[in-house]
């Protein structure tokens, strides 16, 4: 594993140093940055999104805490199936995907952040199966190495208004 810069150095996390950075290949949305396995179908995704409120709970105890700093809550992380046919094959020819999920929170910059795993564990073609010990083993690295160098990067919220 590697030390990858995000965002322009504003997020850190290791990826397998053989990942190929998309953008050089296709054009990736400003808001992600998207890497993708040279020798097989795994891709991981990260991506700043706007908040997405919730009760506020959390962010009240947040902020009683640590006042005045940029908080990152979480990660929260989910991981499930996804049955989906690509390339106009019929839904009996399905792929089946696992999807690991990692989502941070930035309420005073009103900034939610993924880090999102997508390895094909089912070949619905072949019906050929893989291990997801490989994509798990990536996505876990990356969450554990996961880091935000630059609040800057989040233009939103009370922190910024007050800056």
């Amino acid at each position: 594993m590697a030390q990858r810069q995000l965002y322009g150095g504003a997020i850190t996390t290791t990826i397998p140093p053989s990942f190929i950075d998309a953008s050089d290949l296709r054009q990736v949305p400003d808001t992600q940055e998207v890497f993708l396995a040279p020798d097989s179908d795994l891709s991981l995704i990260t991506e700043v999104l706007e908040l997405v409120k919730d009760d506020g709970a959390g962010d009240d105890l947040e902020r009683a805490v640590r006042p005045g700093l940029p908080t990152i809550l979480g990660p929260a992380v989910l991981s499930g199936l996804q049955t989906i046919s690509k390339f106009n094959r019929p839904a009996s020819e399905a792929d089946t995907v696992l999807i690991l999920l990692a989502l941070w929170r930035v309420p005073q910059r009103d900034a939610d952040v993924t880090l999102c795993v997508n390895w094909p564990v089912k070949d619905g073609e072949t019906g050929e199966e893989r291990s997801e010990e490989e994509a798990r083993r990536v996505f876990e690295e990356a969450v554990r190495a996961f880091d935000v160098k630059d609040f800057g990067l989040f233009a939103g919220g009370e922190a910024a208004a007050g800056a």
